[in-house]
């Protein structure tokens, strides 16, 4: 089977548990107005399922403790493909981590998760009119990524990142908290992650401009702020 990818981070240790080798995958349906990786919305290069593990394994005494990570991109566009390289990793005992905006049909996206230990979801917003606005995608879909996760019996972390005066307010961290609060057993990690420009060299590279740049930084400490108020709303 024939997949598409954009390229292999080797050594990653921020997409979920240990050191990790962390595949990014070409083709999002989304365009998110702050996306950091517009590279990975075209065909990218093509490769096979046995190819793409043969590649993964080579980082064996690396990731053994780790495991691999399907980022992008939107690995869920190619479920079946991912799902081939998930079932081959895992009987090499490696855990296996998708990471997801959650914006495809529960079918598809059901083919990989089944092979999956965590799914690592994009809640990028609480209401259907901001996703629209910034995202062109729906939160709708994005929640029901997040039951099937849950009914699939996978570990999920969120994510969400801040963008300031959109959803830097304790009203969205309150109703963050509010969609989550159903999926407690299920949702293991929240991360709030400050708006940062580190992607504009490659939108004038792309020769996109960048909806957001004249959008200030998110800062570390706001998200902090934000962030005790969601864990300290979910324990309740």
């Amino acid at each position: 089977m024939t997949g598409y990818i954009h390229s292999i981070q080797s050594l990653g240790t921020l997409d979920g548990p240990g050191v990790r080798a962390v595949v990014f995958a070409s083709g999002c349906p989304l365009r998110c107005a702050y996306c950091h990786n517009p590279d990975t919305w075209g065909e990218g290069e093509a490769t096979s399922a046995e190819e793409l593990t043969e590649r993964i394994l080579r980082l064996y005494p690396y990731i053994k403790n780790g495991g691999v990570t399907f980022s992008g991109g939107e690995p869920l566009l190619q479920a079946d493909f991912f799902a081939e390289v998930a079932a081959s990793l895992s009987e090499r005992g490696l855990h296996i981590a998708c990471d997801t905006s959650g914006s495809v049909p529960r079918e598809t996206a059901e083919r990989l998760l089944t092979h999956v230990d965590l799914v690592i979801l994009d809640i990028k917003f609480t209401t259907e009119e901001e996703y629209r606005t910034y995202t062109g995608g729906s939160l709708g879909a994005a929640l029901d990524i997040l039951r099937l996760a849950e009914s699939l019996g996978k570990e999920v972390w969120i994510r969400q990142v801040i963008l300031p005066g959109v959803n830097d307010t304790e009203k969205n961290a309150l109703a963050l908290a509010e969609l989550l609060r159903p999926h407690r057993r299920a949702v293991s990690r929240v991360e709030l992650l400050p708006f940062r420009k580190l992607c504009l060299e490659k939108y004038e590279a792309l020769g996109i401009p960048f909806p957001l740049s004249d959008m200030p930084e998110a800062s570390q400490k706001r998200c902090d702020e934000l962030l005790k108020t969601v864990l300290s709303e979910l324990k309740k």
